[in-house]
C-alpha cells in the first residue's frame, strides 16, 4: 500500500509540475506589451491620413469697387488632395491582459495641398492701379483651400476617414501583442 501511495504521490508531483512548467513557459512566450511602446510606435507617424479626396475646384476673386480704376477680377481653376485622418498625439492606449484599447478621436481635415502646376486663370480684370498680383493670387489660394474643404466635408470624406480607422489601427498595433484583441474607442 506505501508503494502504491508514493507512486500516486510521484505521479501528481510530476503532473503539478508539467502543469506548472506549461504555464510558465506560456507566460514567459507571450509578449511583453505596454501602452507607452506601443504610443511610441504611433507617434513616429506624427499623423495619420486614413482618407483622401481628390477634388478640381474654381474660385472667382474680386477685389475693389471701381473697374479699370481699383477693381481686379479673376477665376482661378486648381487642383487639390485633401487628407483627413488622426493627430496621434490625441490618441491614448490601454492594454490589458486580452486587449488593446485604443481611443481615437473624430477624423480632421489635416492637410490641403493645391498643386501650383495646375493653376490656371481665366476673365483677368485688372485695374490701373492696383497691380499686386501676387497677393491676389495668395488670397485666391487661401479662398481654393477654403473652397475644397468644403466640397471633402460635403463628400463625407471625415466619416470616410473614422469607417477606416479601425482597420488602419489595428493594422498598425497588431504586430507584436500576441494574441490580445485591438479595440478602437472613439473619445
Amino acid at each position: 500500500m506505501k508503494k502504491a501511495m508514493a507512486i500516486i504521490i510521484v505521479i501528481l508531483l510530476m503532473v503539478i509540475a508539467a502543469g506548472g512548467s506549461w504555464y510558465y513557459f506560456q507566460q514567459k512566450s507571450r509578449p511583453k506589451v505596454d501602452a507607452k511602446g506601443l504610443m511610441e510606435r504611433l507617434e513616429e507617424c506624427s499623423d495619420l491620413t486614413t482618407a483622401k479626396n481628390y477634388y478640381t475646384g474654381l474660385v472667382r476673386f474680386s477685389e475693389g469697387s471701381v473697374p479699370l480704376i481699383d477693381k481686379n477680377s479673376f477665376s482661378m481653376k486648381y487642383d487639390a488632395v485633401i487628407s483627413a485622418g488622426f493627430d496621434l498625439e490625441k490618441v491614448d492606449i490601454d492594454v490589458t491582459d486580452d486587449k488593446v484599447i485604443v481611443r481615437v478621436p473624430k477624423a480632421e481635415i489635416l492637410d490641403i495641398n493645391i498643386d501650383p502646376d495646375s493653376l490656371e486663370f481665366y476673365d483677368n480684370r485688372t485695374s490701373l492701379f492696383k497691380t499686386d498680383r501676387k497677393e491676389a493670387t495668395k488670397q485666391a489660394l487661401v479662398e481654393a483651400k477654403k473652397d475644397a474643404e468644403e466640397h471633402a466635408t460635403q463628400k463625407g470624406i471625415l466619416e470616410e476617414a473614422d469607417k477606416r480607422a479601425e482597420v488602419i489601427f489595428r493594422g498598425i498595433l497588431s504586430d507584436g501583442i500576441g494574441a490580445r484583441e485591438v479595440v478602437v474607442e472613439r473619445i
